[in-house]
């Protein structure tokens, strides 16, 4: 796993290490920005026929910039940069790299100062460019606050109107896409093809507007070892990479047998509702469950029967709405003897009827548990539930944005605004396990750790992922009896699939959720390697 940080988490770090060990920034800097033209000339091999031009503004971003340029020009490549500071403005390391670059340039590096005065020099220079270019964003770094205004957001409206104007250029962002602030912003913000980021991966990447300007994400390193970051950091985030799921993924024995591999509860549905539950079960089946059980309303009977072969079916009494009766708790004694992990939500609705049965099968049920859709809805008005549930197993919640505001009392625009201190507050409170669904999904344990999951696309934006998701969890919970294994592998797998999809069909928005299930085999074979 890789560590992971906010922008004001890898500044402190950085600083502590800076002071307390001794190694000088300025070659940390050198590091960064030798890699950083690294990655850029094995992207782009044929350099030496791209127009390139490089965007730099005031701080240690700008440095960055100066460096890559030095590289270009002590291999010979032309380049043109644009520096948007003005006199005095450039301290430290960035002024120091800024000199030795004006010093070296001799016409390989064309350096041109642009002012508010002078923009349109810069304007009309890229929108001359002809053929293939690149632009390099070394404008603005990780330290902005807020909207971007004034000379640098006009920069970044510029770049941003030539790429759509133009798709022979692309733009790639060292760090950050800059104008991506620390915070929750509307204002303009670089929009890359690519981003290089230094010594570790910024959570502010991963979300939002980080999520949809970064492009293709490369992590670099500057010098300083993971273990080293990882010490000085005040929290502990990873990255959950593919050999950490091989490790975990679990795996049959040869001697195992049907009831040994994990036997999974899945209780939900109702009338009209029908696929959520069937989405569930058939996920749990193929991510390995032994067996799986399904117990839902007799109004949607007839559905399950004829779809559903490989499921154990218990059918419970149904209201006359066709949801599950409060009085269907009496049905479950045998299901529930036989599982060893119970997914409760899917398709459950949100009937006065289905709501007593759901507060008492959380209350009451002794299994290890996964809570999911209309459930968490359900229990969200009476939140405390979850502290007086008597079994000590565990439990994991999978919400999106919407049903954990509904969880926390927290507003979507507070969550966002400190998304993992939201999560691990309420996981601590109610000692669960959270499965966050967003653009970047992150799992978090009741002592606040974070594992960040690295696949998934917006193809996973659909009705009915969520169900998949949940049966996935809950069969990897029955097998292998350990709630982080389930949801970092969960995770993975879930958001692989959208992958697989990609690879396959070249496109992330027409999968239907079948499409999906009938991936996972595949997925599941990458995990065991």
């Amino acid at each position: 796993m890789k560590p992971a940080f906010t922008y004001h988490e890898i500044r402190e770090a950085e600083k502590a290490i800076i002071e307390k060990e001794g190694i000088p920034s300025l070659i940390l800097m050198e590091n960064a920005g030798k890699n950083a033209y690294e990655v850029i000339t094995a992207l782009y091999p044929d350099l030496e026929n791209e127009s390139v031009i490089i965007i730099c503004g005031k701080g240690n971003n700008a440095g960055d910039g100066f460096v890559i340029a030095r590289h270009f020009v002590i291999n010979s490549i032309p380049v043109n940069l644009y520096n948007f500071s003005a006199p005095g403005e450039l301290k430290g390391d960035a002024l120091v790299n800024f000199e030795i670059l004006q010093k070296l340039a001799s016409g390989v590096c064309n350096i041109r100062n642009i002012t508010e005065d002078n923009f349109d020099t810069f304007a009309k220079s890229i929108k001359k460019i002809k053929g293939n270019g690149i632009i390099i964003d070394s404008l603005l770094g990780s330290g902005v606050k807020g909207k971007v205004t004034g000379l640098y957001e006009n920069v970044i409206l510029e770049v941003n109107k030539i790429k759509r104007k133009n798709h022979n250029i692309d733009v790639i962002s060292i760090d950050v896409p800059s104008g991506l602030s620390d915070d929750i912003s509307d204002g303009a913000v670089i929009d890359a093809c690519h981003t290089i980021t230094m010594g570790a991966v910024k959570t502010n990447l991963l979300f939002g507007k980080g999520k949809e300007n970064t492009g293709i994400l490369h992590i670099v390193p500057i010098g300083l070892p993971a273990e080293m970051l990882e010490r000085f950091s005040a929290g502990s985030k990873q990255i959950v990479e593919l050999e950490d799921v091989q490790r975990l993924f679990p795996v049959r024995k040869k001697t195992s047998y049907k009831y040994s591999n994990g036997k999974t509860l899945v209780v939900g549905g109702s009338k009209g509702i029908s696929g959520a539950v069937i989405m569930s079960s058939l996920a749990a089946l193929k991510s390995g469950a032994g067996a799986v059980l399904a117990a839902f309303p007799d109004s949607i009977a007839s559905h399950f029967s004829k779809k559903m072969f490989e499921v154990i079916k218990t059918e419970l009494r149904s209201a006359a709405d066709g949801s599950i009766s409060d009085d269907a708790f009496d049905d479950m004694s045998a299901p529930l003897k036989k599982a060893d992990v119970v997914l409760i939500g899917p398709g459950i609705s949100l009937s006065s009827t289905a709501a007593e049965f759901v507060k008492r099968l959380v209350s009451e049920c002794s299994k290890p548990m996964v809570i999911d859709a209309d459930a968490l809805t359900i229990i969200a008005d009476d939140i405390e539930i979850l502290n007086r549930r008597k079994p000590s197993t565990d439990v994991i919640l999978t919400p999106h944005l919407g049903e954990f505001s509904r969880l926390s009392g927290l507003s979507p625009e507070d969550i966002r605004r400190d998304m993992f201190g939201s999560v691990r507050k309420f996981a601590k409170k109610y000692n669960v396990n959270v499965v966050l669904k967003s653009e970047t999904s992150f799992a978090c344990t009741p002592d606040g750790e974070i594992y960040i999951n690295s696949t998934g696309n917006e193809q996973l934006a659909s009705a009915g992922t969520g169900d998949v998701l949940s049966g996935t969890i809950a069969s990897l919970l029955a097998q292998s009896g350990n709630a982080k294994t389930a949801m970092l592998c969960g995770n993975y797998l879930h958001g692989l699939l959208a992958d697989i999809y990609f690879e396959k069909y070249g496109n992330k928005q027409t999968a239907s959720v079948q499409d999906l299930i009938k991936l996972l085999p595949e997925a599941a074979s990458r995990m065991l390697g």
